[in-house]
């Protein structure tokens, strides 16, 4: 197992030196590891986006037959602008047990591991396909997991679940709110501020929308579902002596369900179409869309899970992920990864060496099992 992290850590150390800021394409990061795929044997298809500046991967290894698995990671960090590393984010540092570097624990640990297996995996011979699934832009919104998503279900025999190895410190995450981004505009009257009823204030509108998404964050039936809202950027107006003609706000929602989602739109289109906003133009465009998850793997799954390495009791995780994108595609799903999120996004991010072997050790009996039980 030592060697099994020594070579984990070694493909570590290549991926954080890829700096795939969510702003930057991800191409030289993807033909790397689609190279040290089709190296070691495994059937590789790299999936562009429409402009091909990004691409997701999706890798198999082991009979073409239903009942595989699906190790999932997203391949984009986010960016280290304005702050303060001790050390080049990008050259993955050891210091006292732990790894630094820009997504050593959000998630590129997790797929170093899934990588580093795939010589054990090959050693075996696998009753179960082993796929392999790594996506552009997941934390800008989670835009290549989709048609990866799509690719999975069209090009794969069904898959028996995945698992999304999201930083959970091994334990079984089995579900997470969703969330929606949307910008909406208002489009008022430009005017002379010396003569402000000429005009209509676009700001002033905002400003009332923000007010109310307020007040729909408090409703009993909204707060008291586990429902979130929040308004994250504001922008708006031209210069203090005109009457400001546009204005936009940036908010997101996470709701558990649907129809919770349902009803926070049935709310904001109610008021976006209420008779006192008649003199402006106003439009609601969702640019984020995130699915709510719950896991429909079962009991059972979930034990055998544990006896691989992976910890119970099961979790509900306070952050989003591909996880329900997979469920939406009738893929049972589980979150579970090395590392803690809390460790993530901050300057000196790192993941524990010892977190790094865990799923090492996780992956090794994963591969044993799929070796010897076959599909029913």
């Amino acid at each position: 197992m030592k060697g099994m992290t020594n070579i984990s850590t070694a493909i570590l150390r290549k991926l954080v030196s890829f700096d795939s800021t969510s702003r930057n394409s991800n191409l030289p990061l993807i033909e790397w590891v689609a190279d040290f795929l089709q190296s070691g044997g495994a059937r590789v298809e790299v999936v562009y986006s429409a402009d091909r500046e990004k691409a997701n991967l999706l890798a198999s290894i082991g009979p073409d037959c239903a009942g595989g698995v699906v190790l999932s990671g997203h391949t984009d960090v986010v960016p280290v602008d304005d702050q303060e590393w001790t050390s080049d984010p990008f050259d993955l540092v050891e210091r006292d047990g732990r790894f630094y570097g820009r997504g050593s624990a959000d998630m590129k640990g997790f797929i170093a591991s899934c990588l580093a297996a795939l010589r054990d995996f090959r050693r075996h011979a696998l009753r179960r396909p082993i796929h392999f699934a790594f996506s552009y832009d997941e934390e800008v919104g989670c835009l290549g997991a989709h048609s990866l998503v799509e690719c999975i279900v069209g090009r794969v025999a069904t898959p028996a679940f995945a698992i999304v190895g999201e930083p959970t410190e091994m334990q079984i995450g089995v579900s997470h709110n969703g969330v929606t981004g949307c910008h909406t505009k208002f489009r008022g009257v430009a005017a002379h501020a010396s003569e402000p009823s000429r005009g209509v204030n676009a700001i002033a509108a905002a400003a009332d929308f923000i007010r109310f998404l307020g007040d729909v964050a408090l409703l009993p039936q909204i707060a008291g579902h586990g429902c979130t809202l929040n308004v994250g950027r504001v922008v708006g107006g031209a210069a203090t002596n005109i009457v400001a003609e546009r204005a936009s706000v940036y908010w997101e929602y996470r709701t558990p369900t649907p129809d919770d989602s349902a009803a926070i739109r049935a709310l904001v289109e109610s008021h976006l179409g209420a008779g006192s906003l008649a003199a402006l133009r106003i439009a609601n465009e969702i640019e984020l869309d995130v699915p709510p998850f719950a896991s429909s793997l079962g009991e059972e799954s979930m034990q055998m899970l544990a006896g691989f390495g992976a910890r119970l009791p099961v979790t509900r995780i306070p952050f989003g992920s591909e996880a329900g994108i997979f469920q939406r595609g009738r893929i049972p799903t589980v979150i579970c990864g090395p590392g803690s999120i809390h460790q993530a996004h901050r300057p000196d991010e790192w993941i524990a060496c010892a977190a790094l072997q865990e799923a090492d050790r996780f992956l090794a009996s994963l591969g044993a099992w799929a070796s010897q039980s076959s599909p029913q």
